[in-house]
């Protein structure tokens, strides 16, 4: 990996990789972020990893399910597989944490740089979703992100999406532009 660093203009935040899937073989993925005042990502889960939010600075909104955390420097949360979360910074100050995918998710990883660049290049709206929805597609599918609730019927159209973005070459060409 040769860029570690990735800013977001809309969600208003920095993720950096501190360790890849690759260089854990697989065992866990790390992230610092560095966010501002946004509502971040909407809620979702993961399937096949857990997220592990660590602060360091600041202070970090996160929900879990129904319930709302508020954490302080030195304070985490282990939000399980399968679990509805989201994070948010409700204050103009900078908050940093970690994040921690157990096990390593390069999936996860490609979503972060892809979602990134499309926002720097001004392809997502003002909440930071893609403005092609094959693109939105292919990088859920990539980064097993589900949406819980009734979103949870768009699912197989997700899929259906994202497979064709897989055979008609979308997908490579997302990878190829923006994780290289």
């Amino acid at each position: 990996m040769k860029k570690r660093t990735f800013f977001n203009p809309v969600i208003n935040d920095t993720a950096t990789f501190i360790k890849t899937a690759e260089e854990t073989d697989g065992e866990y993925t790390l992230l610092e972020i560095e966010l501002y005042k946004s509502d971040g990502p909407p809620l979702h889960f993961h399937k096949t990893f857990s997220e592990k939010f660590e602060v360091t600075e600041g202070i970090l909104y996160l929900q879990v399910g129904k319930e709302k955390y508020v954490l302080k420097p030195g304070e985490s949360k282990l939000v399980p597989m399968g679990t509805p979360h989201r994070f948010y910074n409700i204050d103009n100050n900078l908050v940093k944490f970690s994040i921690k995918f157990e096990p390593g998710h390069a999936g996860m990883e490609n979503f972060i740089k892809i979602i990134y660049i499309l926002a720097q290049d001004g392809l997502t709206d003002k909440k930071g979703k893609p403005n092609s929805f094959a693109h939105l597609a292919t990088i859920l599918v990539m980064s097993d992100s589900n949406a819980p609730g009734m979103l949870s019927l768009l699912s197989p159209l997700v899929r259906m999406v994202a497979k064709q973005s897989h055979k008609n070459g979308t997908e490579k060409w997302l990878l190829d532009k923006y994780c290289c």
